[in-house]
């Protein structure tokens, strides 16, 4: 783990050099486009009305596609900036987020994590983020890998459903909401996949059990990430599942932290 937290460490410093390069010219270009424009006007405005279009919808399309590689820019950044927090390990500093955010980053790369593994994955991300939600204190890089555990749960569950089902029209799905209900924040993770049979639920957060082929799984994910809401966020995690329809993991933050069992402990 230590050394993969290294390599995703570089390769995210590596890929943030040309990054800044991406966002920073696309900025610039912006600007430089609308002083072309100002400067042009004169001359533009001299042209007929055939070319004047011709020139002001070139211009909106420039603008339209500077707009865009700056904010796929903007989304990358976030992702390159999960991935060198994610590489750090654990820490138990606490700081104020913006929980949405957060969970957002963490979707993302997920997902783009699952593409770099395997080409042909594709899911559905739906999100319900409640907005105006107030930061909440946590340890960001611990409630990361809690997200980072239940997608990853999420987008293999959906998928083996598409792959098993043979239904044509399926398509795999993950939604992620929010909610704020005052002293305590909510995180449902729903996915449509093949669900858990209601006799292995409560070993779900077990160390070591998991659903998983040999080799596919630790069984590892879902215990520590209880371990990381419980004991020490003092938060609960639940899972409701209905088999070859859903499962759906809820997990609620305290918004005030209190000291939990395990910093009592240490």
């Amino acid at each position: 783990m230590a050394s993969l937290g290294q390599l995703t460490a570089g390769i995210a410093h590596e890929i943030k050099n040309p990054l800044n390069f991406v966002n920073n010219f696309a900025g610039l270009s912006v600007e430089l486009l609308d002083e072309l424009t100002e400067t042009a006007a004169p001359a533009i405005n001299a042209l007929g009305e055939e070319k004047r279009a011709e020139i002001d919808e070139t211009i909106a399309m420039l603008t339209g596609n500077l707009e865009k590689i700056a904010e796929h820019g903007r989304r990358a950044d976030g992702i390159v900036k999960s991935m060198l927090e994610h590489s750090r390990g654990s820490s138990t500093e606490r700081r104020s987020v913006d929980l949405n955010d957060l969970i957002d980053e963490a979707l993302n790369l997920a997902y783009h994590g699952g593409r770099a593994q395997d080409q042909s994955f594709n899911i559905t991300l739906e999100r319900d983020y409640t907005a105006g939600t107030a930061p909440i204190e946590l340890v960001p890089q611990d409630i990361t890998r809690v997200c980072l555990n239940l997608f990853s749960n999420g987008f293999y569950a959906a998928t083996k459903r598409q792959r098993e089902g043979g239904d044509p029209n399926f398509k795999p799905t993950l939604r992620v909401s929010t909610r704020d209900l005052g002293d305590v924040v909510e995180v449902r993770i729903r996915d449509n996949g093949v669900g858990i049979p209601p006799e292995i639920k409560d070993k779900l957060f077990q160390p070591f059990f998991t659903t998983k082929p040999t080799g596919e799984g630790t069984g590892l994910g879902l215990s520590i990430s209880y371990d990381i809401v419980t004991q020490e966020h003092g938060g609960t995690i639940t899972v409701d599942s209905r088999v070859g329809e859903f499962t759906e993991f809820t997990f609620r933050l305290p918004r005030t932290h209190q000291t939990t069992m395990a910093e009592a402990a240490s």
